[in-house]
């Protein structure tokens, strides 16, 4: 296993990779497909390798850097808490879970879409609660300062729904899916190919060899 100076090591490595991707993220190409955004895909990886704790204290300090130091608006803790518990679910799941990694990774990703988006993101993004102020951006909530297409026209004008957070959490169903689905994905890819080097350099547990054909055949002496 690695060691405290490793972890630490380790911790600073994926604190500087999250700060990159949550600056990374920009519009999409549809108006109401939110913006397109490899958080997911980090905060998977962050549970994966460095486990639940560790995963979930990365995810935190990722999101506070860049909210805090590079601003695009007032900065709310319950989001940052949400990338949080979103890796310590997909550290959760790889710990103590025997499966196989695609189940790993599909149940992260439906618990993470439950818990976190629709529940800790949707209420970070409609409560004055918990908001720090940054500079010149002031506003009581992140849903009184940016335009919100999704939820504010189609689902608060069209479908008449009233409370901020409903409107949000019903847009988040709309238009996270594909993003949850395509960074699920990636993961699924960049963890796969990094297995053998995680095994080796004990961020995992190496996997149990599965007996040959030839070794199940042959009596035991």
């Amino acid at each position: 296993m690695r060691s405290k100076t490793q972890r630490i090591a380790d911790m600073a490595i994926f604190v500087a990779l999250g700060v990159v991707l949550n600056l990374c993220s920009f519009p999409s190409f549809g108006t109401y497909l939110g913006r397109i955004s490899l958080v997911y895909l980090f905060c998977y990886l962050s549970g994966f390798i460095l486990g639940p704790w560790q995963g979930f204290a990365v995810a935190f300090i990722a999101d506070l850097i860049p909210g805090l130091v590079f601003p695009q608006g007032p900065y709310s803790v319950i989001i940052g808490l949400s990338n949080a518990v979103m890796a310590m679910i997909a550290g959760l799941f790889n710990r103590y879970t025997s499966w196989k990694t695609i189940y790993k990774l599909l149940a992260t990703m439906g618990a993470c879409f439950v818990v976190c988006t629709l529940g800790l993101t949707a209420l970070g993004e409609t409560t004055s609660i918990f908001i720090i102020p940054i500079g010149d951006y002031e506003a009581a909530s992140l849903y009184s300062l940016y335009p919100y297409t999704l939820a504010k026209v189609v689902i608060g004008e069209g479908w008449g729904v009233s409370e901020p957070y409903l409107q949000m959490m019903l847009s988040k169903m709309i238009s996270q899916p594909l993003w949850i689905v395509l960074n699920g994905l990636l993961t699924y890819l960049v963890y796969g190919r990094l297995t053998s080097l995680l095994e080796k350099s004990g961020y995992i547990k190496p996997r149990k060899k599965e007996p040959s054909d030839g070794e199940k055949a042959r009596p035991a002496v």
